[in-house]
């Protein structure tokens, strides 16, 4: 007689556990990604920033601000390690010897199993139209000055944004805030909505500028298990070098792109 409602608390225990534990171990593991994914996006705004210096001083030249990005990301990128089957690792940075060895692993800013770059610079502006009218635009001469017109004085400023590609490293948490971002099936209890079907393929069919952007390269990551999100930033420095306009393809119009707009 005592033991009926004894197996009957053990079976809505056991079901009660089943329904909190993935809940909860999310909880645990989501605050640790999404502490990292804050630390990268700080990143970012310093790597944007010395990514515009640098392309300030060396005629907006797109490899120069990329490598100058590249070296500010390197503590939070992870590396693949040697041997069949190897695991990212996030090695850490701490001395001049350290972070020569980790350039060079990674100076060909690609990423191992994704078609994306680690650190992918867009110039935003000037654009063609801005600085038409010759092969070269000098920064500081008075007639490509104007002080008192907002877009022609922006003739001058290099704007760009720049596109870490951060791939999300802990595991279970990885997947479910990525495909939580972005409107995908994931389980009910952890759903924030379902993007339609034609909604996902206007965002992977986008395009800016003649380039095919938007969600392609990350979902054919995803289908490997490699979770990575874009985080994007911008900033903007005026020139101290003269854009060579033959050697460096300005875009036509402004390339940069925005999470929010599809």
């Amino acid at each position: 007689m005592r033991s009926v409602p004894t197996r009957a608390q053990s079976g809505q225990a056991a079901v009660e556990s089943a329904i909190v534990l993935p809940l909860f171990v999310f909880l645990i593991l989501g605050t640790l990604q999404l502490g990292l994914m804050h630390q990268a996006r700080l990143l970012a705004k310093y790597a944007a920033y010395k990514a515009v210096r640098a392309g300030s001083l060396h005629n907006a030249k797109v490899e120069t601000m990329e490598a100058a990005a590249l070296a500010v990301l390197l503590p939070i990128l992870s590396t693949r390690t040697s041997g069949e089957g190897g695991i990212e690792v996030v090695k850490p940075v701490g001395s001049a010897e350290e972070f020569q060895t980790k350039f060079e692993e990674l100076k060909n800013n690609q990423m191992p199993g994704a078609n994306l770059k680690y650190a992918e610079v867009t110039i935003c502006g000037p654009t063609q139209e801005e600085v038409s009218g010759g092969g070269e635009f000098d920064f500081d001469d008075p007639d490509n000055i104007h002080p008192d017109g907002w877009r022609e004085n922006h003739r001058t400023k290099l704007r760009i944004q720049l596109t870490l590609n951060f791939r999300l490293v802990v595991p279970f948490a990885d997947w479910v805030i990525y495909k939580a971002a972005r409107g995908r099936e994931v389980p009910m209890l952890m759903r924030m909505g379902k993007m339609k079907a034609e909604e996902q393929s206007k965002t992977s069919t986008r395009r800016f500028g003649g380039a095919a952007t938007g969600e392609g390269p990350y979902e054919s990551a995803a289908s490997q298990g490699i979770y990575i999100m874009p985080i994007r930033t911008t900033y903007t420095m005026r020139m101290q070098s003269n854009l060579y306009l033959g050697a460096n393809a300005l875009p036509a119009s402004n390339a940069c792109l925005f999470p929010f707009s599809y």
